[in-house]
This record gives C-alpha cells, structure tokens and sequence, in this order.
C-alpha cells in the first residue's frame, strides 16, 4: 500500500513538472505583433497557437483589438472572429459571431428534398449544407471553427458586393464566383470587424511589446477596415458622444422578417447620369440601391433600405451638411421611440434623415423598407462612402 503510494506521488509529481514546463514554454514564446492591423497575438491564454491550427489569418483574419475581460471570458477580436479563453473550462473557444449577428433575423427552414450525396441536413438547426461551401466547410474545420448551419445559401450585401452567402454558428462563407483561382472563391466575412465596430471597441493601433516578433506590411487605415473618420482613428473615445450636437436620428433597431430572396442582378445598373458635378450620391428608392458618382463616372453602387410607410425617405436634391463617424441614434416619431447605440458613419443630407451603417439587419437591396427615414448601408458600404464624400457632396433621391 506505502509503495503505490509512493509511485502515485512519484506520477503527480511528473505531471506537474510537465504541466509547468509546457507552461513556460508557451510563455517563453514570443508574441506575434502584425503590422496590419498594429495588434498581438500571444500565448498568454494560448491564442497564438489556436489561431496557427485552425487556419490563420484566411481563416480567422488578424488581431484588431488586444485581449481584454468580457462577459466572464478573456477576449480577443479578430478581423473575422473572435477568441475567447474561459478560466473555468481552461479551453479556448471561439466566438459565435454568425448567430449574434443574426439574432434578430428568422431565416426559412431548409426546402424539403430528397437526401443526396451532395448536401448534408443537420437535424440540430434543421438546415442544410451543400456546394459551394460544402468543401470549404470540411476542409477548414468543419463543427469545431464553423459550427452548424444556421441558414440556408442566400444573396446579401458583403464586401461592397452583392454575393451567395451562408451563415454558420460562428461565420458567414461567402461565394466569389469571379475569383479565377478557385481557393479564393469562398471566404469568411469579416464578421468580426463588424461586431466590434458596432461595440464600439477602440480598435486604436498599439506599438510592439518588448520581445514581439513583427510582421507583415502597415496597412493604411481604410484597407483595415476603419474609415480614417471612425472612432478608432479620429480620437474619439468609446462610448463617447460627438462634440457638435447632432440632428434626431432615423434608424430602426427592430427585429425584421426576412424577405424573399432576390436574383443576384436586381438593383445592380446603373440609372443614366443626371446632372453634372464633381462627386454625388444618388439614391434610387424604387431599386432600393444607391450610386456614387466622380465627373459624370459611377465610382461605386451599393445595395440600401429606406425609410418604410409612414416615415418615407424624402425626394429631391440636397447636399451632405453634418458628418459624424459614430454616435447613438434617437428618435420619436409618429408615436414610435427608438435609441439605437454605436450607429457608425453617419452623414446628414436632409435634416434628421442621413446616410448611414447599419449593424440590426441585411435586408438591403431587397426592397424591404425598415428605417425611419435614413438610407441604411452595410457597414463596409457606409465606411467606403463616409471617407469619400465630402461635407456638400450632393444627394439626390428619386424613385
């Protein structure tokens, strides 16, 4: 009895020297610091290394903030996820992005089919994977990086485009069809921006720690994906409001059904040039998209939603009078109250009615009309047109 207990001390004893050294030497290993993005990554809560196994940085993106405390878990934002360390489970998990960012949303259940060998029903979110992002999916990660499907393929607003997208528990995929190499052609959103900015986290670039090991090239702030114009750049401090005083806002927070899914051509030409001048906006309320114009040359074009009956977007011709890269919005109006916090790059046309990013839904270019009056853009839209359009740029609004 004595001498098994003596071999069972001898054991813990092992386990714990091996425990402490593979300890330090996760902390004896150097941080990574990119240039890209100007933030680490570390093994301090083993992030370096889960983000190396499960794909990197065509997968995960590039660290945009440092890690930080949230909601009981030490966390760190990526460009396209999120990392979270959970003291109690002593496992680093990552975050599901894809169902917070669509927590309002009810997606159609998958149509019923006979089984194939292409597809695959998962029976726990009642909903289907199958080409173009099947293999993509089984390659790079499957349950464990991607998780479930949790809505069948459908046309949205990504990456200033109109794509095939699918949302999953912690991504959303998306379909480039014109990439001519085929391992570009899906992608994982970059739903971790997304959230953060709509957090309002300072994304502020930081200088090297002592020891880090740097790498890859500076890229310049709106290739990041912050406009030079947002809080994480302009100073402006999280949570803090703007100095001027801002117009009452018009913007809608509420949970919205999802609505038939368009064809992919809907929306997309161009109307004819209307008047001369150096750079304008025109908005087309019976496509529901919006065109930006450079001497008489479209420059860029972007699925919207408007103002819905009874708080119809206004017509006519005004110019861009008040910029602010991020801000509460408030409102009430025809007996509806709504605050909507960390509302990014809005810019004032029409008294309270602006141009802005919205973060609740991704009904543009559908036809669905949900504001109260302002011009709703996906937030790489909105981000691309405040840095862009000048205060005084005309804004034309037509059916």
């Amino acid at each position: 009895m004595l001498r098994c207990c003596r071999y069972l001390l001898l054991l813990l004893l092992l386990v714990q020297v091996f425990l402490s050294g593979k300890q330090s030497l996760a902390q004896s290993r150097a941080a990574l610091f990119f240039r890209a993005t100007g933030h680490h990554l570390s093994d301090t809560y083993a992030f370096l290394s889960f983000w190396e196994a499960r794909g990197g940085e065509p997968i995960l993106g590039l660290p945009i903030t440092e890690p930080f405390e949230q909601d009981g878990a030490i966390v760190q934002y990526l460009e396209r996820a999120r990392l979270e360390y959970h003291p109690r489970l002593g496992l680093v998990l990552l975050g599901r992005l894809g169902a917070e960012r669509t927590r309002w949303r009810t997606f159609p259940a998958a149509p019923s089919a006979r089984p194939n060998s292409r597809s695959i029903f998962f029976a726990e979110t009642g909903h289907t994977l199958a080409p173009p992002f099947r293999a993509f999916w089984e390659e790079h990660g499957g349950l464990e990086v991607f998780g479930y499907p949790i809505s069948e393929p459908l046309w949205e607003s990504a990456g200033g485009g109109f794509y095939r997208v699918q949302y999953f528990e912690r991504v959303r995929l998306e379909y480039h069809p014109a990439y001519s190499d085929e391992k570009q052609r899906i992608q994982v959103s970059r739903l971790g921006l997304e959230l953060a900015l709509a957090l309002d986290l300072d994304l502020t670039p930081v200088a090297p720690q002592p020891g880090a090991i740097v790498v890859g090239e500076e890229r310049p702030a709106a290739k990041r994906g912050i406009s030079p114009g947002s809080a994480a750049t302009s100073g402006l401090q999280p949570g803090a409001q703007p100095i001027a005083q801002a117009p009452a806002l018009s913007a809608s927070p509420s949970p919205v059904a999802e609505s038939q899914t368009p064809t992919p051509s809907a929306g997309q030409q161009a109307p004819a040039s209307r008047s001369a001048g150096t750079k304008r906006i025109e908005v087309s309320l019976s496509k529901q998209w919006l065109y930006a114009y450079e001497d008489d040359r479209l420059v860029f074009d972007a699925p919207v939603a408007t103002g819905k009956d009874g708080f119809n977007t206004p017509t006519g011709t005004f110019a861009i009078y008040y910029k602010v890269p991020l801000q509460t919005m408030r409102g009430n109006l025809n007996g509806e109250s709504w605050e909507v916090p960390n509302v990014p790059h809005a810019m004032y046309f029409n008294g309270s009615v602006a141009l802005h990013g919205t973060y609740w839904h991704n009904l543009f270019g559908t036809g669905t009309r949900v504001s109260h009056g302002c011009v709703n853009l996906g937030l790489d839209d909105a981000a691309w047109l405040y840095e862009w359009a000048p205060i005084g740029t005309l804004v034309t609004v037509y059916y």
